[in-house]
């Protein structure tokens, strides 16, 4: 059997890391730890309690995670937003709700809809009905 692969690199849009002073042994060994938490939450093969509780460290935005990502050169709010939907999504959440973006009718709008629109209901609706069809017309 082969090695499986971490693709959290891959994950996240940032493949190729550079050969330069950001990616020394330390940022690489960081990468490899957010790599290793990301494929203990989402793997099938880890065993539930080491599932649940990368899962719980990749949630909790403590001050380890934040630092971890620092050091990876990762922003930890972008992978917690990411990290967060991913586990809600496999949990069966439906993250893709819209939220209403216009405020609700309040009663005082919706007294000035009646009125300039005139629902008539009920007893008032047939009385209405009954004077318009009742009405004299003019017949020579």
């Amino acid at each position: 059997m082969g090695r499986s692969r971490n693709n959290f690199a891959l994950w996240t849009g940032q493949a190729n890391l550079q050969h330069s002073v950001d990616s020394s042994a330390e940022r690489r060994l960081f990468v490899a730890v957010l790599s290793q938490a990301v494929h203990d939450a989402f793997s099938e093969h880890v065993p539930p309690y080491e599932k649940i509780q990368a899962q719980s460290w990749l949630m909790s935005n403590s001050k380890d995670f934040r630092d971890v990502c620092e050091h990876a050169g990762r922003n930890s709010g972008y992978v917690l937003t990411k990290i967060r939907r991913r586990i809600l999504e496999k949990n069966g959440w439906n993250v893709n709700l819209t939220v209403r973006t216009t405020p609700p009718r309040h009663r005082r709008q919706m007294k000035q809809y009646r009125q300039k629109h005139k629902f008539l209901t009920g007893n008032a609706y047939y009385a209405a009905k009954r004077e318009k069809n009742s009405s004299p017309s003019n017949t020579n």
